[in-house]
């Protein structure tokens, strides 16, 4: 548990430091999924200088980084000769993305890691899952966020946006006590048992409330 409120004061840092500007230096940002979303962006006050239609060859979109909840997964593009993954890709200033590092998980927990690469003359980042899992499924909610998102964009493929919207989704259901961090396999059952009772609590209450509130991001300006 501390190990998540540390997360949460250092987040409330780089808000702070939003607050008082973009500060100077700007980075490209590939999103392809959730933060398609313009409802996403504008909940985490986050507004890029600039967007566009991007296509990252060689990828594939895979729903491989687990959810909180059984059997369902969240997106990450993983290397794949021959396969696009359809996106758009954000100019943001260096403080935004501090600050989306800690949306999708990134500093201290580490459930995601940036990914660099170099295509058509950009240089840009992407979220790649540190944790990747077979048999994922998007929620349907999640799965909305994409699509929504390349409807609201006249160059994004109709194709790629059909492919998404056909997609299997999975409902969210029990929550895994393993998402934020995994025991080891040799624990006696008992104390396996009262870790997983801890971690279930930890996750409720790193979900519903150190996740979710902020005391600092409403007063940073869109």
């Amino acid at each position: 548990m501390i190990r998540y409120l540390i997360w949460r004061l250092l987040f409330e840092v780089h808000n702070i430091k939003r607050l008082f500007g973009h500060g100077s230096g700007k980075v490209q940002y590939l999103a392809f999924g959730a933060n398609l979303s313009d409802a996403v962006m504008q909940l985490r006050r986050i507004t890029p200088f600039a967007t566009r239609h991007f296509t990252l060859r060689d990828y594939g979109l895979r729903f491989d980084h687990p959810a909180p909840w059984d059997g369902c997964g969240y997106a990450s593009a993983e290397p794949a000769p021959g396969e696009s993954v359809h996106g758009f890709l954000y100019t943001l200033s260096v403080r935004d993305a501090a600050r989306m590092d800690f949306y999708e998980v990134v500093p201290v927990v580490n459930r995601y890691r940036r990914t660099v690469v170099e295509q058509d003359g950009e240089t840009l980042y992407f979220y790649q899952t540190n944790r990747s899992t077979p048999d994922l499924k998007p929620t349907i909610e999640y799965l909305g966020f994409i699509t929504e998102g390349l409807r609201s964009h006249p160059d994004a493929s109709p194709e790629y946006r059909d492919a998404m919207a056909s997609i299997e989704t999975g409902e969210p259901g029990r929550l895994v006590s393993s998402y934020l961090w995994q025991q080891p396999e040799n624990r006696n059952p008992w104390l396996r048992y009262m870790l997983d009772a801890y971690q279930l609590l930890a996750l409720r209450i790193f979900l519903q409330l150190i996740y979710k509130y902020s005391l600092t991001a409403r007063f940073i300006r869109l």
